[in-house]
């Protein structure tokens, strides 16, 4: 009954695809989901677990000038070192004077002492594979690998280093020094990116599970006409349903199946999707068979039930399709959950300036109520649109085309409903991508700072240890200048460094007359990589720089040198002069940035929006066959009283398009609206224009409509080209 010819056998292959995509893209997206928080346990015990506020455990206070530790505590700052561009957290711990210390290490047994170290599987790996000047000797003497379990990923670069309490309490990185009694991660680095974790799974998961939807109703008409069959010879309508469902379930347990083996299959792939500081591990999106048993389990059920209920809803008689049925209309309630949603994005903002805690459950219940809302409203704008439409009809295509909308607006909008629910969650990411900060381009010449220039702010100036700290650096090989500016100014808007002018101009700095042989330059030159403004400056305000100004030791490397830059850091480190923070350059300030979790989040926008667009092709190519099959009778009929083949393409191209045009821009209306209160209830930022990719993924979604239109008026004439009509 089911499979008997070769059309069917290819409709039960397109139902079982359809649901192995969306069952593959439902447990990849739940294991990432579930790893989510575990990475961020991992990575966060070394660095954003210290900061207060983000940890309900009361295991860390603020390290104060006359805290004497105790063998239960630990003193600890954070910060971040580079190596080729590559952002390497470093955890600097401080044992009390006796030397020992219940306070553990996540995934070691040892608490280095000073001039020892822990490193990350691969920071050792890195360290191997360079030369002991570059990156070996800057922490001191290895004695041991943090377990992979403590760390993000298998890329993760991890140190700790043992020192002394006095360069513990130096540090001056974001988060101030800490004394510690234990040491435990945290879940999400903040509120606002479990949010934003949420609101991501679902954009991309209604979507998956709508297409799993759309493709179990390919062929709707021709399981009417044999269902049809079945009761003409005597079949109940409860056999008929149990048919239904028997021959859904059994497709989609299919595909089901072969989605858990596609969801194995791509682990590999996905795992090589960077985010923070590392890959994925292959154990972070293996989860538990449940999961895999549960989405089988569901799907199957789900997919047999709404079979069941619906072949007895419709009520199939001996004559089956061979009369089309006039939908109901479709009625002002389908509007409210659209209505509720937009409501609560729109509160939202001033939601989250009074309760950030009911943010967390606004937002995202918000979000899925807008993106269900739509397919709801559809029908109903389609039918109202379809009703203007007739009004003003002219034509033969138009009056039948807007009359068959009319009479079916959710089948209409069922057609494109797929590719509207992707549009809008690419709106949403795309939009909301534009408050990510982003990374400054780095520029080399036109009164730039060379790129590899390093710049290191030393937290106590003690001017013997600086003045050897000098001469050691120019002696390191690819060193090719070595200077130290001075720091004035209150602000960091007008905060100006003051140095040697021919100095200034062998890193970057344009030529300008100074007789007293000293510039003045913004600091934004140093950490922005602005262009350099020169100005000169007296003998009095140098000498006065020197005698007040923090100093700041500028190193230029030789970028054709392999490794200078990075043999001035060790050097740096291993001087002995105690540094607030790790050296940076042009090019390491833009790896750390790009580094940043809302950078990272906004790669994942991209690859949201990748997803959704393939979504909304498959969905759409899918849709239209489906509704050119469940047409392809009252087609015939129109062909058979004598509709001339262009009147019949142009009917088609008319119930292709309407839906589609009324449903896209509400889909990027609601879109953009819903990226402005996500923003605004999570971070307060601003949005602006989506860059030219979106754009042009726009573009291509819009241009896919026009050809599947055309498509669907060509395929619809040769479709009926040697037909026969039942009852005719």
């Amino acid at each position: 009954l089911v499979a008997n010819d070769r059309s069917a056998r290819r409709r039960l292959a397109g139902i079982v695809a359809g649901v192995m995509v969306g069952v593959a893209l439902f447990l990849m997206l739940l294991a990432a989901a579930q790893a989510f928080p575990e990475r961020s346990m991992r990575s966060s015990w070394a660095s954003t677990a210290l900061m207060p506020g983000l940890s309900e455990q009361s295991n860390h206070i603020d390290l104060r000038p006359d805290h004497v530790l105790t063998e239960g505590e630990l003193a600890v700052a954070s910060n971040v070192d580079v190596v080729d561009n590559q952002p390497i957290t470093v955890l600097k711990v401080a044992l009390p004077e006796s030397g020992t210390t219940s306070v553990k290490i996540p995934g070691s047994d040892i608490v280095p002492k000073r001039g020892e170290y822990l490193a990350s599987p691969a920071l050792a790996k890195r360290i191997e594979s360079l030369p002991a000047d570059q990156l070996g000797d800057r922490y001191g003497k290895q004695v041991g690998v943090l377990s992979p379990e403590a760390v993000e990923g298998p890329d993760s670069l991890v140190a700790v280093v043992g020192t002394d309490l006095e360069t513990v309490a130096a540090s001056e990185f974001y988060i101030p020094p800490q004394v510690v009694t234990s040491f435990q991660g945290i879940p999400f680095e903040n509120e606002a990116y479990r949010i934003a974790t949420i609101v991501g799974a679902i954009a991309v998961l209604v979507p998956a599970l709508l297409l799993v939807g759309i493709v179990t109703d390919l062929g709707a008409a021709q399981r009417a006409e044999r269902f049809a069959t079945l009761r003409l010879i005597g079949a109940t309508p409860q056999q008929v349903a149990r048919t239904a469902a028997l021959e859904i379930g059994a497709t989609t347990f299919v595909g089901a199946l072969a989605g858990v083996a596609l969801y194995l299959a791509m682990i590999p792939v996905a795992a090589q999707i960077t985010l923070r500081t590392s890959r994925f591990y292959y154990s972070d999106l293996l989860r538990s068979p449940v999961n895999a048993i549960l989405a089988v389990v569901v799907t199957t059920a789900g997919a047999a039930a709404v079979a069941w209920w619906r072949t007895r809803r419709a009520d199939l008689g001996p004559l089956g399709g061979s009369r089309e049925r006039t939908e109901r209309r479709p009625r002002l309630i389908s509007l409210a959950p659209v209505i509720l949603g937009t409501a609560g994005l729109v509160s939202a903002p001033t939601v989250a300036h009074q309760d950030s805690d009911l943010t967390i459950y606004l937002l995202p219940a918000s979000f899925l109520c807008a993106m269900l809302g739509l397919v709801w409203a559809g029908p109903v704008l389609t039918w109202w649109v379809a009703r203007g439409g007739r009004a003003v009809a002219h034509s033969a295509a138009q009056v039948i085309g807007f009359n068959r909308i009319a009479q079916h607006p959710r089948a209409a909008f069922r057609a494109v409903a797929g590719v509207v629910i992707a549009v809008y969650a690419m709106t949403v990411f795309a939009v909301a991508i534009t408050a990510a900060a982003g990374t400054h381009d780095v520029t080399q010449g036109g009164g730039h700072l060379s790129p590899t220039t390093l710049a290191a702010m030393p937290a106590v100036s003690d001017e013997g240890t600086l003045s050897g700290t000098i001469d050691r650096l120019s002696a390191v090989p690819g060193v090719t200048t070595v200077t130290v500016g001075r720091i004035s100014g209150d602000g960091e808007q007008d905060s100006q460094i003051i140095l040697e002018a021919d100095k200034a101009e062998a890193l970057g700095a344009p030529h300008v007359a100074a007789h007293d042989g000293a510039v003045s330059i913004s600091t934004r030159w140093l950490y922005e990589n602005a262009a350099a403004s020169p100005s000169p400056v007296s003998t009095e305000a140098l000498a006065s720089a020197r005698e007040s100004g923090a100093p700041v030791i500028l190193v230029g490397t030789d970028p054709a040198s392999p490794g200078a830059i990075e043999r001035a850091r060790t050097c740096l480190a291993t001087s002995g002069l105690a540094l607030g923070t790790a050296p940076t350059s042009p090019s390491s300030i833009q790896a750390l940035e790009g580094s940043a979790m809302e950078n990272q989040f906004a790669q994942l926008g991209y690859i949201g929006i990748l997803i959704a667009a393939g979504i909304s092709a498959v969905s759409l190519g899918v849709s239209t066959v489906a509704a050119l099959l469940g047409r392809r009778r009252v087609l015939g009929l129109l062909r058979l009283v004598g509709m001339p083949a262009a009147t019949l393409r142009s009917m088609v191209s008319y119930e292709a398009a309407l839906p589609a045009a009324t449903a896209l821009v509400m889909s990027i209306g609601l879109g953009w609206l819903t990226a402005w209160s996500l923003i605004g209830g999570v971070s307060g930022r601003h949005i602006s224009w989506p860059d030219g990719g979106y754009w042009l993924v726009l573009l291509a979604c819009l241009a896919l409509v026009v050809v599947t239109t055309l498509a669907s008026a060509r395929y619809g004439r040769r479709m009926l080209a040697d037909s026969t009509v039942r009852f005719e």
